[in-house]
């Protein structure tokens, strides 16, 4: 029920803000934040989900007011929750209140780069629904890296270079996944040509085939150099339990994302880009996204996790892509808005359907034992 009232106050909000002529940049601005303050709300409020949602309160239960626990680095959660789940705790505040910060930095930041730079900020937010579905509402954590990384990549195209530090270490301080953003920070400042892109694709899907090996390689130096609790993350999402799962050279989210890829070789001439813009980072985003998934496809969980730092880009690349061949290439056009509905949706409702149902914090009794105890 709690879904289905989401999915449907947005689609709502989307119809409605679509027929609008905004005559107005400010009266724009409030509607699209009121779209995706129904995002932060309604993560907010959770006190479900995954078993994500009760170890993130068990762990700023534990951390409590101990100080030292801060710095400890073989705890289970990186050092930006434990230090606001120390403050929140010293504070007295309801242990929610972790669940809140994360979302707002996801949610916040990815409305501000939309509001600034967003073709079509009320599509931009139904693009982002099976990502707010997949994370916000189930690894908060990584969800908040999301969030904070693509802030830290629009700071860095607009040569703000101390604040995207920033929030590359802030997106960093919450998960470490966050590290996939380094190598794309190098493919910024560099201007490739459409045959490297398509050469590098090919590459991933050659290295995919043996990238279960080298990810246990990986595993086994990590291990050798001291970092086995990364190194037992490998092992877990490659090898080993339910996360140890492949993804299928057909499977709908590399396909949509090469699909993407080539509208960009297409429709994009190198030259015709502005080098160092938001316009190009997303389109570098579209291509390395289809690099990612193809590369650590052995393991669904790590695909999937470094995949949507740069998946999260296709807010901004799609209403753009839509813009420019709106006029002159309509059957395309006619096929990526239809993408939205018959793919982007679909997945949402689908991750809605597997997810556990919605309750609120302060009326499943589950979560108020939680938050309580």
């Amino acid at each position: 029920m709690g879904f289905l009232m989401f999915t449907t106050i947005q689609l709502v909000l989307y119809a409605i803000n679509s027929m609008i002529s905004f005559d107005k940049k400010k009266e724009r601005n409030i509607a699209i934040i009121l779209m995706f303050s129904v995002f932060l709300i309604f993560s907010a409020l959770r006190g479900t989900g995954d078993s994500d949602y009760y170890n993130y309160l068990y762990f700023a239960r534990d951390i409590g007011t101990d100080f030292s626990k801060i710095f400890q680095s073989s705890y289970p959660v990186e050092i930006g929750f434990r230090v606001f789940a120390y403050i929140f705790n010293l504070l007295g505040i309801s242990r929610q209140a972790i669940i809140i910060l994360m979302n707002v930095l996801s949610i916040v930041p990815t409305t501000y780069v939309i509001i600034k730079e967003s073709d079509n900020p009320f599509l931009s937010a139904l693009i982002f629904m099976p990502i707010f579905i997949q994370f916000d509402m189930q690894t908060s954590r990584t969800a908040s890296a999301i969030g904070l990384g693509m802030m830290s990549v629009y700071m860095m195209v607009n040569k703000k270079y101390i604040k995207s530090i920033f929030f590359l270490l802030f997106a960093m301080s919450f998960h470490k996944s966050t590290v996939i953003l380094i190598p794309f920070f190098l493919i910024l400042h560099i201007d490739f040509s459409h045959a490297f892109k398509v050469f590098a694709l090919g590459l991933s899907l050659l290295v995919s085939i043996l990238s279960k090996q080298l990810l246990g390689i990986t595993s086994q130096i990590l291990e050798n150099i001291g970092m086995g609790r990364m190194s037992a993350k490998i092992l877990t999402y490659t090898f080993q339990g339910r996360f140890a799962k492949e993804m299928s050279f057909i499977d709908p989210r590399i396909l949509f994302a090469i699909f993407l890829f080539l509208t960009s070789i297409i429709y994009y001439n190198r030259n015709e880009i502005k080098k160092f813009t938001i316009e190009d980072a997303s389109i570098k985003a579209i291509w390395f996204c289809a690099v990612v998934l193809l590369t650590f496809r052995s393991s669904t969980a790590i695909a999937f996790r470094f995949s949507n730092f740069f998946t999260i880009f296709q807010m901004l690349y799609i209403p753009m892509l839509l813009k420019k061949i709106k006029i002159y290439d309509q059957y395309t056009y006619f096929l990526v808005y239809l993408s939205i509905f018959v793919y982007i949706l679909p997945y949402a409702v689908f991750l809605m359907v597997n997810a556990p149902s919605y309750g609120f914090f302060f009326t499943n009794e589950q979560a108020i034992l939680s938050l309580t105890n």
